[in-house]
């Protein structure tokens, strides 16, 4: 279901790199509104969210799908500033700059919200699999359910996202008809990627990070194309129509030791779900290529 795009990018959009502490005391990635069509039965969402923009058909982005720019003025000092000539805001935990986005969570969110719930309900495990892994949106409403009131559900998942040092405004409230509330909520890249590098070390974390290990909806683009990533995307139309994709997780270091943690979002430069996954991949390139000159997460 994809509408037109009417919002024009520039050639040349040079973003940078959001800057996100990595100190920590201590060890220490939402969206039902486009569920995708691989999920099972199970899939089928009151919230339109998911069901119907994440439910689009997952294209594989072809091997002709353009490549990352060489950025002109990259500096590669941990702590400094690196900048992406692309459409795509990206945010790397420890890195200064300014990783903004206009596009929600959207199926981000169901990873804070999975861990909340498996902590009030150990035996949902299989519910947050599918949840994670397939991005269904009936299992995420299910462990949203399990959190309470929506007021509840929306302070239990904030307090998640604070466990991983990180800060958002989780909507308990649907302001977009036909979408979950979470899905709309807001949080930043820079916030999202400092989530992303304590993700590891939050409590009762462990089977929500493994099925990110392992996403089957979501996962052939962006992050997905990075060998041993974990990670969860989300994805869906913008009040324009157009779609916005978004991704975030942890990126291994080449020598296996180690991940940097990272957010990456656009807005489709034609409004299609398939433009967009293009621009993640060739953002996810370009970290790749760098992975070994960025900081470490901090679990």
């Amino acid at each position: 279901m994809r509408e037109p795009f009417r919002k024009s990018r520039s050639s040349l959009l040079a973003v940078a790199l959001a800057f996100v502490g990595t100190a920590v005391a201590g060890c220490t990635i939402g969206d039902v509104e486009s569920d995708d069509a691989t999920s099972s039965a199970a899939s089928t969402s009151d919230n339109q969210d998911e069901s119907t923009a994440e439910r689009s058909p997952r294209p594989t982005v072809s091997e002709d799908k353009p490549k990352p720019d060489e950025p002109k003025n990259s500096q590669k000092n941990p702590g400094g500033e690196l900048s992406y000539d692309g459409s795509a805001g990206i945010a790397v935990a420890g890195v200064k700059g300014a990783g903004q986005t206009a596009v929600a969570p959207w199926s981000t969110m169901k990873v804070p919200i999975a861990i909340a719930a498996l902590r009030r309900s150990p035996g949902m495990e299989a519910t947050a699999k599918q949840a994670i892994q397939n991005s269904d949106n009936a299992a995420a409403e299910e462990l949203w359910g399990a959190l309470g009131t929506p007021e509840q559900a929306a302070a239990a998942t904030s307090g998640v996202i604070k466990e991983g040092s990180s800060t958002a405004r989780v909507e308990s409230q649907v302001v977009r008809p036909g979408f979950s509330s979470f899905g709309q909520s807001d949080w930043s890249l820079s916030d999202q990627a400092e989530f992303a590098s304590h993700l590891r070390c939050i409590r009762g974390a462990e089977p929500v990070v493994a099925a990110m290990g392992n996403i089957v909806n979501g996962g052939g683009y962006g992050l997905g194309t990075i060998p041993g990533a974990i990670f969860k995307g989300g994805w869906g139309p913008s009040s324009s129509g157009g779609y916005g994709v978004r991704q975030f997780g942890l990126i291994p270091k080449s020598d296996g030791k180690g991940y940097v943690a990272v957010a990456i979002a656009v807005e489709s430069p034609d409004g299609s779900y398939e433009a967009g996954q293009a621009e993640l991949t060739a953002a996810a390139e370009f970290l790749q290529s760098r992975v070994d000159d960025l900081p470490a997460a901090a679990c």
